[in-house]
């Protein structure tokens, strides 16, 4: 059987993957990081939704507007992929323990990974592939004809593909190449096109509640099945050789698991990301999700094998929006705000990463993606191991008050040091205070928990009514989690329980949020919940309270305080968590108005515009040292529900605003750098900025989304020298708070390609990933 013990691990990317999850949906998600605002502006006025005459303010409501009828609550991951990461955190962890950092490095630069892609392309009877209506100006991709040829070129291409005007693109297989310092080996083939029974809008046709696509995963299980028909079993067998479920339970993931491995489909039309075409709101949105969930996969006709992952993606396609949506196939989190609120600004990380806004990098939009954030590195480098990144981790006590300083590579470089990770101590975060007194019991926080608080007692022999009290303050993901009190084991009904639910058949729950209980009191909802103990008088029990999570949506989880016990009017046990000892706790604690934090840690990149970074300059962001806070006490980027706090963010040099532009572009000056940056429209403080000190304010108050809560620990960052192509620099760390203590290397620092520290992170933290519910 597989370990199902509690970890606050799967909590997001991997990340990803909130309290932004819904439910299992009749409809697929849709990926606000492929969204393209200038396209989408183009094709309204192009189908005469608003009028090219209009004015700024009226053209940018009109795109919120589109933009603003899909939902981008994500549904949460399949319940076997979670329990995979799980296992596989673990087994990372351990296997971390044993080697030391040196030889870590040494053995994971050798390790290889080759990935095989199913590739299919599918068009509709009323709009044929060859028969699209594009023209030059509908698309920065358009090519008078889009061939099989084309794609394969476009994801699998050694030596780059033919761009619009001719000119030579990176191909999905090379961006992987350069971001994995040649360990990843992006394969595949391409099959089609093939033609779907039904037109175009029956797919992309919108859910009445949330605006997303309905029957998108028809025309998945179509396109393939139709490219399994034409091919022999032995062909088909080539695309699964992985088993990334461990599905048999043997430990061995390179072994075909009956699972087509990777899958990726190119549609006929425009993606609804970018404007949707002639078709609108009826195109299909760009996304990765599954297919038959319940199954594990859907049985191919003809064919012992099966369908699950997906990714799709439509005819204009550039290398971003391929490479990004297969991040999301390898179990990075998206990296941006995936809220459905009207007021975001967007999440701080913009262009920086491909998991964000860096799909659309690049002179021609989205055909120079960007590099991954350090937090998607670190989780490529431990699950994939090869040479990802080449860290060096650097405990905070071991940086003196005098100073030290280190050589930094651009993050290209692979091959010497190009990521410096700084742990960070926990810190407390502000938390409902307890109904009475200083103290009070919390769950914790977390998906797949299992947490527990419990006493033992002897009740009286009475025939008076015995009753077990509390005051509760909830909230948790309806019916999805839940917490229970149990006698001896056995779960016993309440005053406010649910007796059962069709999502896990657990009984006598409290679930849901305490605040939609009309007899709850104060701003935090506290419910005075009673249970009848009467038919256990005489006897020894022991009194359990047991909070159960499953793999994604993260609520705050519940508050217990003023436990009682009564035989009539006359307490006989009381426990209001002023004393430390009184309960065992397992997964719960003792708190006052604070909650634990989880780990956290700074990371440092030079990010240059050389590689895969050079698409950054179309989109004036100025090379320099770019510092990231990684916070696992936050599963997502929802910074419009927690602004200034994130799971991974850029720390912007530069906090004066640019008028009121949105985050992605508030932090095109992020970088700490010794050169002034370059000129940009609205942005009239141009000086540069070299010097990083956590005493100052990081949180951009007139934009907060924008900005980053820091805790004051005394560190400083300096750019004491730097290239000028970036592909260097010197940076001078000092803690003024430092013991002032020799320093030897063995105790400064530690390197590797994703670090021991980072995986205590994800284990003790939160990791998220793109949460897709079964």
């Amino acid at each position: 059987m597989r370990s199902t013990k509690s970890i606050t691990a799967f909590g997001l990317m991997l990340a990803l993957l909130s309290g932004a999850s819904i439910a299992a949906p009749n409809h697929t998600p849709a990926d606000a990081g492929v969204i393209n605002k200038e396209r989408i502006l183009y094709w309204l006025i192009k189908r005469g939704e608003v009028s090219e005459d209009a004015s700024d303010s009226v053209k940018q409501a009109a795109v919120e507007a589109f933009i603003a009828r899909a939902s981008f609550a994500q549904p949460k991951e399949p319940r076997m992929v979670i329990e995979a990461e799980h296992e596989r955190l673990q087994k990372a962890k351990t296997s971390a323990v044993m080697r030391a950092p040196a030889q870590r490095v040494l053995a994971d630069a050798d390790v290889t990974k080759t990935v095989k892609v199913l590739t299919v392309l599918i068009d509709f009877p009323d709009l044929k592939y060859n028969n699209n209506g594009l023209t030059a100006s509908d698309t920065d991709m358009y090519y008078s004809s889009y061939p099989a040829s084309h794609y394969k070129n476009l994801l699998f291409s050694t030596a780059g593909f033919s761009g619009p005007q001719g000119q030579t693109l990176d191909s999905a297989y090379q961006y992987y190449q350069a971001v994995s310092g040649k360990t990843f080996f992006f394969s595949g083939d391409v099959k089609g096109w093939y033609t779907a029974s039904q037109n175009a809008d029956y797919y992309g046709a919108n859910d009445a509640d949330t605006g997303n696509d309905v029957n998108v995963t028809e025309l998945v299980k179509e396109a393939v099945s139709l490219a399994v028909a034409n091919m022999s079993a032995a062909e088909l067998a080539t695309y699964d050789i992985e088993d990334p479920y461990d599905l048999n339970d043997n430990g061995n993931l390179n072994e075909p698991d009956g699972i087509i491995d990777h899958v990726m489909i190119f549609h006929s039309s425009i993606g609804e990301e970018t404007g949707g075409g002639k078709l609108g709101d009826n195109a299909i949105w760009s996304h990765r999700y599954y297919v038959d969930q319940g199954t594990q996969g859907y049985t191919l006709p003809g064919s012992s094998k099966k369908l699950f992952g997906y990714t799709i993606q439509p005819i204009d396609a550039a290398t971003g929006v391929c490479t990004h949506e297969f991040g999301h196939d390898l179990g990075l989190p998206d990296e941006y705000d995936t809220t459905d609120n009207a007021n975001k600004d967007g999440s701080p990380v913009g262009y920086w990463s491909l998991m964000s806004g860096g799909s659309w990098t690049g002179a021609i939009p989205g055909a120079q993606p960007s590099g991954f954030s350090p937090y998607a590195r670190s989780y490529l480098q431990t699950k994939y191991k090869g040479k990802w990144l080449n860290e060096r981790e650097i405990s905070l006590d071991s940086i003196p008050k005098s100073g030290m300083e280190i050589t930094l590579n651009q993050a290209i470089n692979q091959d010497a040091v190009n990521q410096i990770s700084i742990p960070l101590p926990a810190a407390q975060i502000a938390f409902k205070a307890p109904y009475q007194g200083s103290y009070q019991y919390y769950s914790g926080q977390g998906n797949m928990l299992t947490n527990s608080m419990s006493f033992t007692t002897t009740l009286p022999s009475t025939s008076e009514k015995l009753t077990l009290s509390l005051q509760a303050s909830w909230a948790i993901e309806t019916d999805y989690d839940y917490m229970q009190v149990k006698v001896n084991g056995t779960a016993i009904a309440g005053n406010y329980t649910k007796s059962i639910n069709a999502i896990n058949n657990a009984r006598h729950i409290i679930t849901g949020k305490s605040s939609d209980i009309s007899t709850a009191v104060g701003s935090d909802a506290w419910v005075a919940l009673e249970y009848d103990l009467s038919a256990y008088a005489g006897k020894s029990v022991t009194i359990e309270f047991t909070y159960v999570t499953d793999e994604a949506a993260i609520e705050s989880g519940i508050t217990i305080d003023n436990i009682s016990i009564k035989q009539g009017v006359t307490e006989r046990y009381a426990d209001n968590a002023e004393v430390a000892g009184k309960a065992t706790l397992v997964g719960y604690s003792r708190i006052t108005s604070t909650r634990p934090g989880a780990a956290s840690r700074y990371l440092i990149q030079l990010r240059s515009h050389n590689g895969v970074d050079a698409g950054l300059k179309s989109k004036g962001f100025d090379p320099g040292v770019l510092l990231w806070l990684e916070n696992a006490s936050y599963s997502d980027n929802n910074v419009s529900d927690h602004p200034g706090r994130s799971l991974i963010g850029v720390i912007d040099a530069d906090q004066n605003m640019i008028g009121t532009l949105s985050t992605d572009e508030q932090i095109r000056d992020a970088a700490f750098s010794m050169v002034k940056q370059t000129a940009y429209s609205g942005d009239n403080n141009l000086d540069a900025v070299s010097l990083f000190d956590d005493s100052l304010d990081y949180s951009a108050p007139l934009q907060p989304q924008s900005g980053m809560q820091l805790q004051q620990l005394g560190l400083t960052m300096q750019v004491v020298s730097q290239a000028s192509d970036n592909r260097t620099a010197v940076i001078r760390l000092s803690n003024a708070n430092a013991e002032p203590v020799p320093i030897t290397p063995s105790d400064q620092e530690s390197s590797g390609g994703g670090s021991l520290g980072w995986l205590s992170l994800m284990l003790l933290g939160g990791f998220a990933w793109r949460r897709q519910r079964q």
